[in-house]
């Protein structure tokens, strides 16, 4: 994932770069994909749907009533309100060490892997380090959060490391590679004069690289302290505290009323943090979410020009460093537990029980079927999620000033409400949505896609939305101008372009969809999670190396066929 600030290449140069394609072979090529995932889509039906078993849980059905029926009457109990309070700073402490330690990581990482920062001949070790690092890299973020947590767990307890390394060691490995990315982007021409000039490595990087790019990476970085507000919400599974662990024992228990109020904290402390992010970049003007998701390139004609940043913006940002320092103290944080000799034990230990893995009771056979119900999975969870978008993203993108003012009013009400759904459907967990999806449905393909699919659709209907408000409507005006209904210049001048960003961020989400199946797994969904989860409480940690040999083997597979996919798209 990239996003350069880049120039457009000239007409000239882009058209030699579709000289080569003809329209024919362009819908040749789009026809042959329509036909692969309807091919793909009835294979995941098929087998997501039982044969001759039940499908429906009707003795659950009467348990989502009952939560239906608390849903106005939320626990406002002094002492509950207490737990859920502390659970919120818990949460957002969390979220703000694990994004601080991503980005410390993701900031050496990124200019280790540099081609800028190094020159273009580096030393042979550097270059050695760096194909080790990549490797590493890719690794890391393979595996999901929530399965890094519960490998914590055996080595530190409930300690407060698990949350924050859970979400520092992915989250940084993925920042490492886009800041990396972004560094390149940049021209190194000063860069190049102050080495000339004798100024070491250290300083010309300070100030000849950092401050070009320091747009990009305060945007990229509230970007993420999204990501792992959300991320902190699902560790709660693992038993570390939050909000996340609060849900879960709410419904597992089946206090509903509690469960309302959780739902309620979370959906305030999410959309502060998201408000708190937009203002942000709307200061910084460089990039929205849905460009960082996939690595959008913005030409600068494109890019809106920075309005510099507010005062809000300017005392945000001078109090993150406070904030983290305070959210350190909260969780009573403490990194001695890293390098504590009873933590080498364990962690020696540990990496001897997993080596070398082994298939599971039955063979690969098990494992093969595993896997393929984590494809029709996340299959299914993509189609539940592109229902979604396109029923509610076309109203959740920012209306235009080119209405009358009744008009106007009526659809800035309909455009929150449609943000406000997106903001509920994403911002409760897939764990949870799997355990509502559990109390209706037998365990399976099915619940787990579900679960998926409903906090997929509110992530992907706002990076739909956001990409629709920034694209170009004077195609569609001049088609109006000339004398063209309404419906039919919008259809030929703004359908094409919006069915490519809903495939683009399809294809995107559909990789982060395949690791995210883990997460419905460990609650008793289907899958490569369910196995892991299962072999987890077993101790038998042979199995669980070889699970997540083949979890790794996918997520590459999927990320490798994802981005040619999207590179044919481009062409």
């Amino acid at each position: 994932m990239t996003l350069q600030p880049v120039r457009s290449p000239s007409p000239p140069a882009a058209a030699a770069e579709r000289k080569g394609i003809s329209g024919r072979r362009v819908t040749l090529r789009r026809l042959a994909g329509l036909a692969a995932f309807t091919g793909l889509l009835v294979w995941a039906v098929h087998r997501a749907t039982p044969s001759g078993g039940a499908l429906v849980n009707r003795g659950g059905l009467r348990l989502l009533d009952d939560l239906a029926a608390t849903a106005l009457h939320p626990s406002l109990e002094a002492g509950f309100l207490g737990v859920v309070l502390e659970a919120t700073a818990t949460t957002l402490a969390f979220a703000l060490l694990g994004t601080a330690g991503a980005l410390v990581i993701g900031l050496i990482g990124g200019l280790v892997l540099s081609d800028v920062a190094w020159g273009s001949s580096p030393p042979w070790p550097i270059r050695a380090g760096r194909f080790l690092l990549r490797g590493l890299l890719v690794t890391v973020r393979s595996v999901h959060e929530l399965v890094w947590a519960l490998f914590f767990v055996s080595i530190f307890g409930l300690d407060p490391l698990v949350a924050v390394l859970a979400l520092a060691l992915p989250f940084g490995a993925q920042s490492a590679q886009v800041f990396g990315e972004t560094f390149d982007a940049v021209p190194d021409t000063a860069l190049r004069a102050l080495r000339a000039l004798g100024a070491r490595r250290g300083s010309a990087l300070a100030y000849a690289l950092l401050p070009r790019t320091a747009p990009l990476l305060l945007s990229y970085s509230f970007y993420r302290l999204e990501c792992a507000l959300r991320s902190a919400v699902v560790l709660g599974i693992a038993g570390v505290g939050g909000l996340g662990f609060e849900l879960i024992v709410s419904l597992q228990s089946r206090n509903w009323s509690e469960v309302w109020t959780l739902v309620a904290a979370l959906l305030l402390l999410a959309a502060a943090v998201e408000l708190w992010s937009n203002r942000v970049r709307r200061d910084v003007a460089v990039v929205t979410c849905a460009d960082w998701s996939v690595g959008r390139k913005r030409t600068r004609d494109e890019s809106r020009t920075p309005r510099g940043l507010s005062r809000p913006t300017r005392w945000s940002l001078a109090m993150m460093l406070p904030a983290v320092a305070a959210a350190w103290w909260w969780v009573g944080l403490s990194p001695a537990g890293i390098v504590a000799a009873r933590t080498r034990d364990l962690s020696s230990r540990l990496l001897t029980d997993l080596w070398p893995p082994a298939f599971p009771a039955g063979g690969g056979r098990v494992l093969a079927d595993a896997a393929l119900d984590t494809v029709s999975m996340a299959v299914l969870a993509m189609l539940v999620a592109i229902a979604i978008t396109l029923v509610v993203g076309p109203w959740a993108s920012r209306p235009r000033a080119d209405r009358r003012a009744s008009a106007a009013a009526a659809r800035t009400g309909v455009w929150g409400v449609a943000r406000l759904l997106l903001l509920v459907l994403r911002s409760v967990p897939p764990t949870v949505w799997a355990v509502v999806a559990l109390l209706a449905l037998f365990p399976g393909v099915l619940p787990g896609a579900l679960a998926l699919g409903v906090y997929t659709g509110g992530i992907l209907g706002r990076l739909v939305a956001e990409a629709w408000e920034t694209m170009d409507l004077q195609p569609r005006d001049s088609l109006r101008n000339a004398g063209l209904p309404r419906t039919v210049s919008a259809m030929l001048a703004v359908g094409p372009p919006s069915a490519h960003h809903l495939v683009t961020y399809t294809l995107y989400r559909f990789e982060i969809c395949v690791r995210d199946t883990a997460v419905v797994g460990v609650v008793g969904a289907a899958g490569l999670g369910r196995l892991l989860s299962e072999r987890l409480a077993a101790f038998d940690f042979p199995v669980v190396a070889g699970i997540l040999l083949a979890s790794l083997a996918l997520s590459l597979t999927v990320e490798v066929l994802g981005r040619r996919l999207r590179r044919a798209l481009r062409a």
